[in-house]
């Protein structure tokens, strides 16, 4: 009995140091996000569907821009995180006050991912959701 005890303790100790080292936290994500980012894939936001080669800048000042590569017009937006809710973004596009939302928001050195809503309403009942992948540009 003992022994087991110190086994199950053991086990609990392990699980405990694994969920701590295993996730991207926001304030993570947030020092690994400044810098410009590309995907191959699509994203469709309404009116704007960005191509094959969809770009997104981020600065420390919580704003950035997206758009496709090689076109000039792009949007600016400003970001933030969502308070409640793990590594959800808000992104506010300062041409009409438009929102999307990024789900399971994550960035190391190297990508860039997480699943992007199109409104709150799209976020809350999980339609419509888009996955996508970043690397660094």
């Amino acid at each position: 009995m003992n022994s087991m005890l110190k086994y199950v303790k053991m086990l609990l100790l392990f699980v405990l140091v694994l969920g701590l080292t295993s996730c991207d936290n926001e304030d993570e994500t947030e020092y690994n996000l400044p810098g410009e980012w590309y995907t191959s894939e699509e994203i469709d936001f309404g009116a704007y569907t960005w191509g094959r080669g969809t770009v997104m800048t981020f600065n420390a000042r919580n704003q950035g821009t997206i758009g496709s590569y090689g076109d000039p017009n792009y949007l600016l937006f400003r970001w933030n995180w969502v308070s409640g809710a793990y590594n959800l973004m808000e992104l506010e596009f300062y041409d009409d006050g438009s929102m999307a939302y990024i789900e399971g928001a994550m960035a190391d050195s190297y990508s860039f991912s997480g699943t992007w809503y199109n409104s709150w309403r799209e976020y809350q009942d999980d339609i419509n959701g888009q996955p996508f992948r970043m690397r660094r540009q």
